[in-house]
């Protein structure tokens, strides 16, 4: 499987709104307007600079810790898929309406996120293997 790069980080914070303004004030993020429904419907508030993204989450019973999401071409699912199978990592796939996902865990329980903006082809690949 290829990944282009990064796609994002989770951040696991207290206060939202104080974290959007610490993150522009410091280090010049702003709100991504496009993925602004994701926060309207209890999700995450996605602040970027340039191609950096960060998924700003209320934090609830989350310990402290990050996810780290790759993106990649929506066929790479096709590869990745399998390769979770076979070495016996449990995964679960969430429909983000604009971008599909897989969630897993590496041996030492950092969470891992694999998504694609590929959304038509990659929901149709995961299909698959719901």
């Amino acid at each position: 499987m290829k990944i282009a790069e990064i796609d994002h980080i989770h951040l696991y914070v207290e206060d939202i709104a104080q974290a959007v303004q610490w993150y522009n004030a410091v280090l010049g993020f702003s709100r991504d307007v496009s993925l602004g429904f994701w926060a309207e419907q209890g999700g995450p508030r996605v602040i970027r600079n340039n191609r950096a993204s960060l998924s700003l989450f209320l934090r609830t019973t989350q310990p402290p810790g990050h996810t780290v999401a790759f993106s990649v071409a929506a066929p790479a699912f096709s590869t990745l898929i399998p390769v979770l199978r076979e070495n016996s990592i449990p995964f679960s796939i969430s429909d983000h309406e604009v971008s599909m996902s897989v969630y897993f865990n590496d041996p030492s329980e950092n969470k891992i996120e694999v998504t694609s903006y590929d959304y038509s082809q990659a929901k149709s690949i995961l299909a698959r293997f719901a």
